[in-house]
């Protein structure tokens, strides 16, 4: 396809300015290639999660550039996690966190991500700009922009737009599964009683195995509050995520205690959780996959941001060695699948297992409540927070 004038030409087209897109642009900040990244929102702009940042964000940041993680580190729109506890029939049990994870609305974080791709790289960024429509060429990919005549065209087309990818949906046979997709719902609250800023805390019912609603802590003395269920089963048990979050709280002793002055902030508003519990086209000719994009989100803990920017950078890479060997043919592109996969395939069947597990015996939840009396048994599973 021929360029016209209104075309702008790059090495690298990130479609996404999220975790997943800016861990990308920060891992290129060295590879000498001209890079865009393009995302339809204007930042800071919300985005509707449970504002978790785990530790494999965090190590992915330092593992790009230490200052990163350094910068983070003196960030202060944020809440460190020390400890989750869980509740399930009036038990608890507490974990203490191992490594370093935090709490921090998507709108901070990701506008602290942008920001710094923006002061470290040489990175064009073009916010409120929907990329819609992507035609493959004989020399990559172009781009259409949405009521907008100026497009793109890249060697490699980074697909970082999120759970609904137009990039994965155009490129690929991918298609929303139920059995591998979460549907959420969250909130924020003021004023959640004996709310500690280091403490996020998960709730069980059994009825609902093994789904949970959440309580993380945010500055402000602010709670990012969410109920996820398998949309498999919201779909076969016809559940209203709205009314079952709301009725939760309310039948829930500890909870509604706890919220009876509390202050609704803003609307509950819904999102989808694809899940990284089934291989799915993550890469082709000039074209690669990221983020939820990609399907990477944890079946159990439901985290995808730590995910994502490990896909960001792996991706990065991938690029890097596509430009040194003049090859972005499906089958070297191949290379991101295998490091991608070869980090996180195990970890996510596991995973994915355990749901499915504790959803058809729940009674096995009761069992690591009574064996986590040992300190042994909770020392051993702290190792892996």
């Amino acid at each position: 396809m021929p360029l016209h004038d209104k075309s702008k030409q790059y090495d690298v087209v990130i479609a996404g300015a999220g975790p997943a897109g800016c861990a990308c642009a920060l891992a290129l900040k060295d590879a000498g290639l001209k890079v865009a990244l393009l995302d339809k929102a204007t930042f800071p702009r919300d985005k509707v999660c449970g504002d978790a940042i785990p530790g494999r964000a965090i190590k992915t940041l330092s593992a790009i550039d230490q200052n990163y993680e350094a910068a983070f580190k003196h960030f202060t729109e944020k809440c460190e996690t020390k400890r989750t506890s869980l509740y399930y029939k009036e038990r608890s049990i507490t974990f203490d966190w191992v490594g370093s994870a935090y709490t921090c609305t998507r709108m901070d974080f990701d506008n602290f991500l942008l920001t710094l791709v923006k002061d470290h790289t040489a990175t064009d960024i073009f916010t409120s700009t929907l990329p819609h429509l992507f035609t493959a060429t004989n020399g990559g990919i172009s781009i259409a922009i949405k009521n907008n005549d100026i497009d793109f065209h890249a060697k490699i087309l980074i697909g970082a737009d999120g759970a609904q990818s137009a990039v994965a949906k155009q490129l690929t046979s991918k298609t929303l599964d139920r059995a591998h997709h979460v549907g959420s719902v969250r909130a924020y609250f003021s004023g959640v009683a004996n709310l500690e800023n280091s403490t996020t805390e998960i709730y069980f019912e059994k009825k609902f195995l093994p789904s949970y609603l959440w309580v993380f802590p945010l500055p402000g003395n602010m709670a990012n509050v969410g109920f996820g269920m398998l949309s498999a089963e919201i779909a076969r048990r016809k559940v209203d995520l709205k009314k079952v979050f709301y009725d939760f709280i309310e039948q829930t002793p500890r909870l509604k205690e706890r919220f009876r002055n509390a202050v609704q902030v803003g609307d509950l508003q819904g999102f989808g959780l694809p899940l990284g519990s089934r291989i799915t086209t993550i890469s082709g000719d000039n074209f690669m996959l990221s983020g939820d994009a990609a399907s990477l989100i944890d079946p159990i803990s439901g985290d995808g941001i730590g995910n994502a920017m490990l896909s960001g950078k792996l991706a990065a890479e991938q690029a890097v060695k596509c430009f040194q060997a003049g090859n972005f043919t499906k089958g070297f592109m191949h290379g991101y699948d295998d490091a991608l996969l070869g980090k996180l395939a195990n970890e996510l069947k596991m995973r994915y297992k355990t749901q499915r597990i504790l959803s058809s015996m729940p009674i096995l939840l009761d069992g690591v409540f009574l064996a986590c009396r040992s300190k042994a048994l909770k020392r051993f599973i702290q190792k892996g927070l």
